[in-house]
């Protein structure tokens, strides 16, 4: 169930779930704000909520606002395939020689269009998959989201080992992870 209330005149999807805990997003492109609430929680908590939390959405409208004209979305199916076909050729690049410097392998790859997140690994097969997202930024960045995943074929969560060998192969991948996120 979703509706949209105006609080302080920002309007806020408000969707009600089967949850513990009420959460906030703000979305790209866009910087509209959602809002998961459980079925219990009334409105004037849900506003309350939010108005307490205004600061922090502000900001991140702002930040989700400039990364979108940074990086614009294309405007056509082909202006996307033309990014993707970029991609997939610094991809093919870079891979193998990530491979080679790790000693991690994957089965394969795919650039797949995923909004919410920068990249992905099947832990069972070893098949990554990475965002068309990434066809916007850095070398460095998409370095860094492939290590990431291929990291992942061998310790498939965020644990100790896995920030271990994230250390060892990319000392300055906090500073870059952090980059990602603006």
């Amino acid at each position: 169930m979703k509706k949209v209330i105006y609080i302080d005149e920002l309007p806020v999807e408000v969707t009600r779930k089967r949850i513990k805990r009420m959460n906030i997003r703000v979305k790209d492109p866009d910087g509209k704000v959602i809002v998961s609430a459980p079925y219990i929680m009334t409105d004037g908590y849900i506003i309350s909520f939010v108005r307490s939390r205004r600061d922090w959405i502000d900001k991140n409208i702002s930040r989700v606002k400039e990364r979108s004209s940074a990086h614009p979305a294309p405007s056509t199916p082909a202006e996307k395939e033309k990014r993707r076909a970029s991609l997939k050729r610094r991809i093919a690049e870079r891979l193998p020689a990530i491979e080679q410097w790790t000693g991690l392998h994957c089965t394969g790859w795919s650039v797949r269009d995923m909004h919410t997140r920068w990249g992905s690994c099947n832990t069972t097969t070893c098949h990554i998959n990475l965002s068309l997202m990434l066809a916007t930024r850095t070398d460095e960045e998409l370095d860094y989201v492939i290590l990431h995943e291929l990291v992942h074929t061998l310790v498939p969560n965020h644990g100790g080992s896995f920030y271990e060998l994230m250390d060892r192969f990319m000392p300055d991948w906090k500073q870059i992870r952090k980059n990602l996120k603006y």
